[in-house]
């Protein structure tokens, strides 16, 4: 069949780990007990792709375009280890387990998760001018219930080149490029564990006869419905060339909603297994998205600036009338709230007010939530001494309690931009990116958890309260209690701007490498996240979620190298 073309792949991601690791009992690490141990990870993850695609041109100015095909995924892990401890001596390290005197527990696992996908889609162009496209594809994953393996999801768009009418040849010189687009469409997620739609169970040992014994448990909840989260989205846009397109703008207006999310939910301590994963509630995300850029060349020096931006409003539109709390920080306590109307995992405690500079301020607060309550015994604020912070009585009931706790921000967002700088003069070139996020907020945990007068403190706490030094925001130095409660004296402004690459090179002219039989050669240097100009005090402020507990700093990299050809 003429311009019809068939294409089929085949590729597969084969992984193969094992460690090896033996423990002699004369280092530190070791307790003074030998140990080994042996570990094989592996899985084979293979990807099928069949598509028909047949393209047409019909009078010049109809194009067709039309695709149909499936794909099939599937991935199979597997896991095992073993390991020993109490060695006579270290002849045999890793090699033979079995010279340990103690034995522990083997441990092994195996998986397997499938993907199958039918897609099809058409493209349509009238006149080089009008654009048209339409896609469909049912996505089926092992992964959901046994009512809802499969999810469909359409999606449309359109586009109008204005600039290719007739009635804009007067301005052709001034305005190279115009272009309205629009679309909507869904896609589905399927990030969650590959049993969370089944009834697993656990194993465990007990005494039964005086005898130990091993055995099952059902410890999940089956969800035989279980299914897709769906994110439909729609954009609005327009394309803009001036100048021969040395001037270019890109705007989006876009607003995607999640619906059906997956979330895993808690059950009552009384039923006896872990949280089951549903879908529950709905996000909305709104926001302008924009790319603008400036190319040009004067003689032989050559620069372009590209700025871009996406502006985001996040909400959540439906939950259920659910309140859910999430970020753990130990100790009971969690930093996320989400709920209707509020972004999505917003930070949830107590608001400052300032310190308690004295055993007579504190009886002030207590007469008036004494007053307040007609309890002469109600404290505002308990447990405090001098020193101690002082939290907002935000609900007006004249003292505080665990509903006075409210939003201090979300780890959101609302603006990120970014700045691109390029620039060649003869043999050199430049270019240089700035990346940056503002809006939103970071909740230091690593402040809030340096209490127990084992890890290091930081710094700040030199200027902490004390009776000769008043003038402070740091309260006094405890161990637990009033002063580590979630409150906004760990919250604190995400915002920041890296320069995230840069690099710097020359090129040797191509008539003086030709007469050392070279094509040719370049000289440059780079950099990734040299700096950052942030008011955060942590390591660092990139942090997905905004909670900084066990974030590890992003590395910096400087390389000098060439590019040699012969």
């Amino acid at each position: 069949i003429p311009d019809l073309k068939l294409k089929v792949s085949l590729g597969a991601d084969v992984m193969y780990h094992k460690t090896n690791r033996y423990t002699p009992s004369n280092i530190y690490q070791s307790g003074g007990v030998a140990s080994a141990y042996v570990g094989v990870n592996k899985s084979i993850n293979w990807l099928n792709e069949n598509t028909l695609t047949w393209n047409k041109t019909f009078a010049e100015e109809h194009d067709l375009s039309l695709l149909g095909g499936f794909t099939m995924q599937k991935n199979n892990a597997e896991y095992v280890m073993g390991s020993s401890s109490n060695f006579v001596n270290d002849v045999m390290l890793y090699n033979n387990l079995g010279a340990g005197s103690v034995y522990n527990k083997p441990e092994s696992n195996a998986t397997q998760w499938s993907l199958m996908s039918y897609l099809a889609r058409i493209n349509y162009t009238l006149k080089h001018k009008y654009l048209f496209s339409v896609n469909a594809r049912v996505d089926g994953s092992s992964r959901f219930g046994t009512n809802n393996k499969y999810g469909f999801f359409p999606s449309a768009s359109a586009g109008w080149r204005i600039s290719e009418e007739a009635f804009m040849e007067p301005v052709k010189e001034v305005i190279s490029n115009l272009k309205l687009r629009a679309s909507y469409g869904f896609t589905g997620n399927t990030e969650i564990g590959v049993y969370e739609s089944l009834a697993t169970l656990g194993t465990s040992n007990w005494i039964l006869g005086n005898q130990l014994v091993s055995g099952f448990f059902p410890n999940k909840i089956p969800n035989p419905d279980l299914k897709w989260e769906r994110t439909g989205q729609f954009d609005i846009g327009l394309d803009l060339g001036l100048f021969n397109n040395r001037f270019s703008l890109e705007f989006d207006y876009y607003r995607r909603d999640t619906k059906e999310m997956l979330v895993n939910v808690d059950v009552p301590a009384s039923v006896g297994l872990a949280s089951v994963e549903t879908n529950v509630g709905s996000v909305r995300n709104s926001g302008l998205d924009f790319t603008v850029k400036w190319e040009d060349s004067f003689k032989d020096f050559r620069y372009g600036i590209r700025f871009t931006g996406t502006t985001i409003k996040n909400e959540v539109t439906n939950l259920g009338g659910k309140r859910i709390t999430s970020g753990d920080i130990g100790s009971g306590k969690s930093v996320h709230m989400t709920e209707e109307g509020m972004p999505i995992k917003y930070f949830y405690g107590y608001k400052t007010i300032g310190i308690f500079q004295s055993n007579e301020e504190i009886e002030q607060y207590n007469a008036m939530a004494a007053a307040a309550s007609g309890d002469a015994k109600k404290k505002y604020q308990a447990n405090v001494a001098p020193g101690d912070l002082i939290y907002a009585d935000t609900d007006g009931n004249g003292y505080i309690t665990a509903e006075d706790r409210t939003d201090l921000g979300s780890p959101t967002p609302k603006f990120i931009g970014g700045l691109g700088i390029t620039a060649a003069w003869k043999g050199f070139d430049l270019s240089i990116d700035l990346q940056g996020n503002f809006g939103n907020k970071i909740y230091n945990a690593k402040q809030a958890e340096r209490n127990a007068g084992v890890d290091n403190w930081d710094r700040s706490f030199l200027d902490r309260w004390t009776e000769n030094n008043r003038n402070t925001s740091i309260p006094r130095m405890t161990f637990e209690g009033n002063n580590y409660f979630v409150s906004d004296r760990y919250v604190e402004s995400g915002n920041y701007v890296k320069l995230q690459t840069v690099e710097f090179g020359y090129t040797f002219p191509k008539n003086l490498m030709q007469k050392v039989h070279i094509q040719n050669l370049r000289l440059y240097f780079s950099g990734n996240n040299l700096l950052y100009f942030t008011n955060y005090n942590g390591f660092t402020p990139e942090i997905l979620g905004g909670l900084d507990r066990d974030i590890y700093p992003i590395t910096a990299t400087c390389r000098f190298g060439l590019n040699l050809t012969f």
